[in-house]
């Protein structure tokens, strides 16, 4: 064995498995909200097992013991149980894992933000158990406990809860003036942008003037200074989730504004985002202070507005940043369903959308003005667009007029000259 591929063997054997290394390589490898789901579920599989009068390390011990001793059957059915505890435990309510836990005392200066210091949390709902799941199994797997046990025999096992559907809240326009009217600056601009491209908050951040050109109805760049018909975006493909690039198009509700930010923004400086901060965190405050927005509308006008704070059933927000992006997307599908999609990025719906015609494009993007318009009444958008349209049509027939005389007039000359001769 080469000493490359010994010292391979090494790294994976040397270390010995503890709670710290387990936690140190899920830093490594998840964003921060995941490691703070990972995390907080840890804790609640130790507290369980504290109230089944045992720890968690000894739980390992024993399962470590059971998988060398029983069938793998018998093994499985074991495990099974293990988890279908946790999901029976999670059900209903329970000690709050952050205050039962022993040394977890960091911010006991301040009421613990999952209890409110009641030292009980509530069952969650059957929708979130499957995100518990999957976090609950990854110290198990960590630790060994479930090597060589596929998902598929391990679920097959289990009696999951039923999932009731929860229809989605649509982000109305009514709602978006009220929130657009909550901020200013470059952030009012950012999220009038967002709401009509369907960009995810960690591509808006990362836009920058390179990115941007101003094109005519045939999609050609335009010299500076030039009439235009659309603002591009190029999405490029290192900050997309499918690490594929894609192009939007700017809202023309929120033109005037985009082109005065591109223009005086240096190459090189994102759009919306400054440049000694991180994507990360600017995404994780856009995200914050949309809530606090929606939260402080609906306590000033509750009748208006109160839905703007309700909760899902899982307990999260049913309006989040992400929000604008569902709106968009909704708009941009009412022109021809799966333009939004494509917009957005969706793989399925991108092919599609790269088939289509210059004239389908162009004619797209005018009828979504109407769907996407904020501040600007649609009839008024929808009765702008049809002038356009009239207009661009009348130039149309009158350059093809135009055209057909000057055929006749040289027509004319070349039999006069025919005569003379």
């Amino acid at each position: 064995m080469s000493s490359y591929v010994q010292n391979l063997y090494k790294s994976t054997t040397d270390d010995e498995k503890s709670d710290e290394r387990f936690l140190k390589k899920m830093e490594d490898k998840y964003s921060i909200n995941t490691l703070h789901g990972i995390k907080s579920i840890f804790k609640t599989l130790k507290t369980m097992c504290i109230l089944k009068q045992t720890t968690f390390d000894r739980v390992v011990e024993e399962f470590t013991e059971l998988k060398k001793t029983e069938s793998e059957s018998k093994y499985l059915e074991v495990i099974a149980k293990l988890l279908q505890d946790f999901i029976d435990f999670n059900l209903s309510s329970r000690p709050c894992p952050r205050c039962f836990i022993k040394n977890n005392n960091r911010f006991r200066s301040k009421k613990c933000s999952q209890c409110d210091d009641t030292k009980t949390v509530k069952g969650v709902e059957a929708s979130a158990i499957g995100i518990y799941l999957t976090h609950m199994k990854k110290p198990l797997r960590y630790y060994g406990l479930l090597s060589g046990v596929s998902n598929e025999d391990l679920y097959a096992e289990l009696n999951m809860p039923t999932v009731e559907d929860e229809e989605p809240e649509p982000l109305t326009i009514p709602f978006i003036k009220a929130i657009l009217g909550k901020v200013a600056g470059n952030r009012k601009i950012y999220w009038w942008f967002v709401s009509g491209t369907g960009l995810r908050g960690v591509e808006g951040v990362q836009i920058m003037p390179e990115d941007c050109s101003f094109v005519n109805e045939d999609f050609v760049p335009v010299s500076s200074g030039e009439k235009y018909f659309r603002i591009r975006i190029n999405v490029r493909s290192e900050i997309t989730k499918s690490k594929k690039s894609r192009e939007v198009f700017v809202p023309k509700e929120v033109e005037v504004e985009m082109e005065r930010l591109i223009k005086n923004t240096p190459v090189g400086t994102p759009l919306f985002r400054k440049s000694n901060t991180s994507v990360e965190t600017v995404k994780k405050y856009n995200n914050k202070l949309f809530v606090d927005v929606c939260k402080e509308l609906a306590r000033e006008d509750p009748v208006m507005h109160g839905k703007l704070s309700e909760l899902k059933k899982t307990g999260s927000h049913k309006f989040t940043f992400h929000s604008f992006r569902s709106f968009a997307i909704t708009g941009l599908n009412r022109v021809d369903y799966g333009f939004g999609h494509a917009l957005a990025g969706h793989g399925v719906y991108m092919g599609r959308y790269n088939r289509l015609s210059v004239e389908q494009k162009s004619e797209y993007l005018i009828k979504s003005d109407e769907y996407l318009a904020i501040f600007t009444d649609s009839k008024t958008m929808a009765l702008k667009d049809k002038t356009i349209a009239e207009q661009r049509q009348k130039i149309k027939d009158q350059e093809e007029y135009l055209e057909d005389y000057a055929q006749r007039v040289e027509s004319r000359l070349a039999k006069l000259e025919t005569s003379v001769k």
